[in-house]
Formats: C-alpha cells, structure tokens, sequence
C-alpha cells in the first residue's frame, strides 16, 4: 500500500545499477523529464523508484547535461502482492484495447505479463519496447514500485508447458473465479482468449479442470483482462 504522503508525487524511475552509497543517478528519458520537463533544480527533494520495490526519497545534489545526482534521505520497501501471478493476454486485433488493457492491469498490481499468439489472433505485430514503455509509464503514473516485466511466447501450447496452475477463462466453464484458492507456493497463469475467443483445440488442450467462468455475460477481450485484474485486486486488498 503507498503511503500517504505519496498520494500527490510525481515518480521517477531509475534504473537499479545507478545507486552508489547514497547517491541514485538518474540519465536517459527520466532526466529529460525532470530538468526541461518538471524543471527540478539542485536541493528539490524528489521521489525515485527501482522497480524491484522500493520507493526513494531523494535531495538533488548535482546537475549536468545529461544526467543528475540524487542523495538518499530515506525509502520505503513495498511488497509484491501480485509476483506469483501471470496475465497470458494474446495479441489483439485492436492494438489500442491491447494497450488499454495492459495500462490498466499495471495501475491494479498486475506485474508480470505473457504475451502470446493465439490461434484465432489476427495481430502478429511484436511491439515489446513501445510495450514497455507503456508499462513504465503506468506504474510511475500509479505510484507502483515494481516494474513489470513482459515474456512473448509463441502459442497457448508453450504456455501450458510451464510449471505452475492454469486459469483459462471459457463462458461456459463450470468453475468460477471466485471457487479458485490461492496459495503463496504457487505460480498462476490467468489465460485470456482473443476476440474471437480460443479455438476449441487450445481449450481441450487446457483440460476441463483449467477452465473457469470469468462472468455470466460476454465481455470482450480487454474488458475481461481488467475486470479479472480488478478481481484479484479486491481480493488482495
């Protein structure tokens, strides 16, 4: 949960192997949008996360063309709710529902990501760093502090190799979601369809006992993806 007194901050990204003692340098886009943009000046106190869970509060001590040193004064250490869970989201026909999509499970907790191509996708374009950037984006914009991390794997059957407990979501599966128990010694995979849903040869494949009904109702692909997100957000909280 962020602190209080980080609801109204603007968050910095730097990358983890720029911290030396107790000072976080900070170059590349983030510096572009802290001296030109926001136009921080040497002793402005600023906020600085390492995407691995931690959130800095930092005095700018020195500034250069292309870079600026920060001192730590203090950090918060935030945990991963969310570290054992992986959205497995296809590519969708639609890129800016897919882009929707993954902006809005970052600013839920959602932290590792699988993208995948589908039978039924329609959309083989493999954008991963404008991807990354958007989820850069999202969790700076959210006050997150743990970057998440995006894996392209080539078809369902790839993923249904991995180690760990399978959650497809099919409209007339038996199981719900809310029948599904958590255990922290465990890895789960949440599998969405495209929009024209999955074949019926990858849902086989999945096994009857993988298969859980996300809502009584049809939504489509993107709507599925936040709303399961917002599920296990409450659930979580």
């Amino acid at each position: 949960m962020i602190l209080a007194y980080l609801s109204n901050i603007e968050l910095y990204y730097f990358q983890p192997e720029s911290i030396t003692e107790n000072i976080i340098k900070v170059s590349g886009d983030e510096f572009l949008h802290l001296s030109r943009v926001m136009r921080h000046k040497i002793d402005d106190v600023i906020f600085i996360t390492d995407g691995c869970g931690k959130i800095y509060t930092c005095k700018i001590v020195s500034l250069d063309k292309t870079f600026l040193s920060a001192e730590i004064l203090s950090f918060e250490t935030y945990q991963n709710k969310f570290k054992n869970i992986y959205f497995c989201i296809p590519k969708l026909k639609n890129p800016e529902r897919f882009e929707f999509a993954l902006e809005k499970c970052v600013e839920l907790g959602i932290t590792n990501f699988i993208i995948f191509e589908s039978l039924r996708t329609i959309a083989k374009s493999n954008k991963v760093e404008r991807w990354e950037k958007i989820l850069l984006s999202a969790m700076k914009q959210s006050l997150r502090s743990y970057l998440p991390k995006i894996h392209s794997l080539t078809s369902l059957k790839n993923i249904l190799e991995l180690d760990g407990v399978k959650i497809l979501f099919e409209q007339n599966a038996e199981k719900k979601l809310s029948e599904l128990k958590y255990s922290d010694d465990k890895t789960y995979y949440f599998i969405f369809g495209p929009e024209g849903g999955l074949d019926k040869k990858e849902i086989e494949a999945a096994g009857a006992d993988n298969l859980f009904q996300l809502t009584e109702n049809r939504l489509r692909s993107e709507t599925a993806i936040v709303f399961a997100a917002s599920k296990l957000t409450a659930a979580f909280l």
